[in-house]
């Protein structure tokens, strides 16, 4: 029985875990959220925040849902597409991390992140972001997990305060899109004003980094 749990729990949250979206069609915007479709103002403090975490032990890179080989480097699928972001847009970047590392198994990380997710919990993160007042946009990206975000990015909504900030999410995905977490962000942070995102495929993460540039020029924030 539980082998049968795992093989379920593995395939739900591959099929939700990494992405972004370009050549896909654009994700829906979660219920009635309004999303601005382009950045107000010139001259932003740009910050790139992401979760994404490392290869499952076992897991081939190459096939991975949370991982991706882009001109030989090898990159969380998430990390990848703010690595582009910042580049991109000159952004300071930060990894957001939990107190408790999440397990290298495959299936011990599918059991811990629906444990939280059924108790809403909200893991401690380690992630400090002293000068979080200076930045007026800040990108937030993360995988899709059980068809939500991970919990630990409730966790950095309750730490920061977004309220007069832009946020500008990105997200990676195994089909399953925004999975309404455009309506949660808009619900955790009703101050702040959300900027149309970016979400995914996984498979198209490693060739994404045209159509990320694109959306990044769509709103008004390339360097």
């Amino acid at each position: 029985m539980k082998k049968w749990f795992y093989v379920i729990a593995s395939l739900l949250l591959i099929s939700g875990l990494t992405a972004a979206c370009s050549d896909d069609e654009p994700d829906n915007n979660g219920g009635n959220t309004d999303i601005e479709e382009v950045v107000p103002g010139t001259n932003h403090r740009i910050l790139v925040a992401y979760f994404s975490e490392p290869l499952p032990d076992g897991v081939d890179a190459v096939t991975s849902a949370s991982r991706v080989i882009v001109n030989g480097d090898l990159y969380g699928s998430v990390q990848y597409v703010a690595s582009v972001i910042g580049e991109a847009t000159g952004g300071d970047m930060v990894r957001i991390q939990t107190v408790q590392p999440y397990p290298g198994n495959f299936d011990d990380l599918a059991d811990r992140a629906d444990q939280e997710r059924q108790n809403d919990v909200h893991p401690e993160i380690t992630t400090n972001i002293e000068n979080f007042n200076n930045y007026d946009v800040i990108f937030v990206g993360y995988p899709i997990w059980w068809y939500q975000m991970p919990m630990a990015m409730y966790s950095f909504f309750d730490k920061y305060d977004f309220g007069g900030k832009t946020i500008i999410p990105f997200s990676t995905h195994g089909g399953s899109g925004w999975s309404g977490t455009l309506g949660d962000i808009a619900d955790l942070e009703p101050e702040a004003t959300i900027v149309t995102g970016y979400s995914i495929s996984r498979n198209n993460t490693a060739t994404s980094r045209n159509g990320i540039l694109n959306w990044l020029g769509e709103i008004g924030m390339m360097e």
